[in-house]
């Protein structure tokens, strides 16, 4: 406790959310309430009379406070969607608010359709309120703070496509008149992956679908904030930028790696990342946020600005990035860890990676508890804790009278792939029934090539606007990326490279 309290605390807050989640109906929000302040007020009673048992009820009050976090995240008002969802479709008409930029765009039943994260305001004249997914027959797109007014349908994630009309009582709550359609029992899935469930813990509850025909848009930039909505601006600018100047995969694949757009990203590419175990490049994760942190510092340096000031600079660029960026789980964790070790060099004080960690996931699971049943979040903070355990163990394996630059390139590299490939593969299989062994080889070779890719891409958004060189700079990039594909195409096709279980 004394090495490492944020690793602790992490533990047990984690632990109380999970506890939660399987506690009976009959434990309300009051109850928990009512036994952590207990427990909180033993604490500091025995913490001051110095008793051998404070830690003990420590440690109970935050396996506490992680359960009553949990349980009030699942406390919605009387008006959300969550109560009113009936066994089928209904049909009404809907007024919210988009939340961001598009979530996806691509083929749907033949048309082009996107997808965004809606607030909702309203369904068939009563107040709703609560997260949905909306999906918008239309090639064109809507920004972050579009009010609109949309007829459409609305349903419960799974649910079958029998359609209802709204019934006329808030009362009835949404459900539909005919209360015996039930809705079609789940196709068996080959992974334990439950898209429904999935959407639960972002606090979504709602699909709406809808054509733009029926869409009107009422007001732009309803109630913004104006740091999301600079951000999502600049997003903008940048992903024209590889729109109007890159090949349309190549382009797509960029933004992925630096923007966190996969929006457009070509359904054979993320099957070839799948299959040779290097979907985690197309995430935003520490390698990008590590690399531009040393970026920054490094022109701050060329300015001869303070240091001190360099470091708080490069911390609220880092926050805007991940603004910018979309704030997932990876994004969120890396760049709490960057603030860590940097306050660490502004107090004078040695940065511990397992603190780090801890201190991410704990401003992750405060925030939103329920992030930590997200598969991004298990992956991402898995993977990192991974590299840093095992990564030095194994490399007790590799002599000491190794040449200087095959230990450092080539069996480094490789453990940390080991590392990271050890890690993961237990939730892979769990959730995905999907083993990929070829991920330790192929990721010797991919994540390299990465690096070198994102700093080209970067120069690309520094420079790309420059006549000549911002072609110059294009083309290497999509040679880069075009090697990647191939590479990924290669090892995905390997036999035995990866297996379904």
């Amino acid at each position: 406790m004394d090495k490492r309290p944020l690793v602790v605390i992490a533990v047990f807050f984690i632990l109380g959310i999970v506890l939660a989640r399987f506690l009976p109906d009959s434990i309300t929000l009051l109850h928990a309430f009512v036994i952590t302040l207990i427990l909180v007020t033993l604490t500091l009673t025995l913490s001051l009379k110095r008793e051998r048992g404070a830690h003990v009820f420590l440690f109970l009050s935050i396996i506490s406070l992680g359960a009553l976090l949990y349980l009030n995240s699942n406390i919605f008002p009387q008006n959300h969607i969550s109560h009113f969802l009936g066994n089928d479709k209904i049909k009404a008409e809907i007024t919210g608010v988009i939340k961001g930029p598009s979530e996806s765009r691509g083929i749907y039943y033949g048309k082009v359709s996107s997808r965004y994260v809606f607030e909702l305001e309203s369904v068939g004249g009563f107040k709703i309120s609560g997260l949905t997914i909306l999906r918008i027959q239309t090639e064109k797109e809507y920004n972050y703070g579009d009010r609109i007014l949309l007829k459409g349908t609305i349903k419960r994630p799974g649910l079958s496509n029998n359609t209802s009309r709204l019934c006329p009582s808030l009362r009835s709550g949404l459900r539909s008149k005919n209360n015996n359609v039930r809705a079609r029992p789940k196709a068996e899935s080959r992974t334990n992956f439950d898209y429904a469930e999935y959407l639960k813990n972002q606090n979504i509850f709602a699909i709406i679908n809808a054509s733009e025909k029926n869409v009107i848009l009422l007001e732009r930039d309803y109630k913004v904030n104006p740091v999301i909505r600079y951000a999502y601006l600049v997003r903008e600018k940048i992903k024209n930028q590889f729109l109007e100047k890159m090949p349309f995969e190549s382009g797509a694949f960029l933004r992925a790696i630096l923007l966190g757009d996969r929006s457009e990203l070509p359904k054979k590419l993320n099957e070839s990342f799948r299959n040779s175990g290097t979907m985690h490049i197309l995430a935003i994760s520490g390698l990008n946020v590590a690399l531009l942190a040393g970026a920054f510092l490094y022109l701050f340096k060329l300015l001869r600005i303070k240091r001190e000031i360099c470091y708080i600079l490069t911390m609220l660029l880092l926050v805007f990035l991940m603004l910018l960026t979309g704030s997932s789980a990876s994004v969120v964790r890396a760049t709490v860890m960057c603030i860590v070790f940097f306050t660490g060099l502004l107090l004078g004080r040695p940065v511990d990676m397992y603190n780090s960690l801890g201190a991410a996931a704990l401003f992750i699971l405060i925030a939103d508890p329920k992030d930590v049943l997200d598969i991004g979040f298990q992956l991402s903070f898995i993977a990192v804790l991974s590299m840093v355990y095992l990564t030095p163990r194994l490399m007790r394996f590799v002599k000491k009278d190794w040449n200087f630059y095959a230990r450092k390139y080539l069996a480094e590299p490789f453990m940390i792939s080991v590392s990271a490939t050890l890690g993961t593969f237990p939730f892979i299989l769990y959730y995905f029934r999907m083993a990929t062994p070829i991920a330790v080889i192929s990721n010797i070779f991919i994540v390299p090539l990465m690096f070198i890719l994102m700093i080209g891409g970067m120069c690309f958004i520094a420079f790309g606007w420059v006549p000549f060189l911002g072609g110059l700079i294009a083309g290497f990039n999509n040679g880069l990326a075009n090697t990647i594909f191939f590479l990924a195409a290669f090892f995905a096709s390997l036999k035995y490279g990866h297996f379904n279980v």
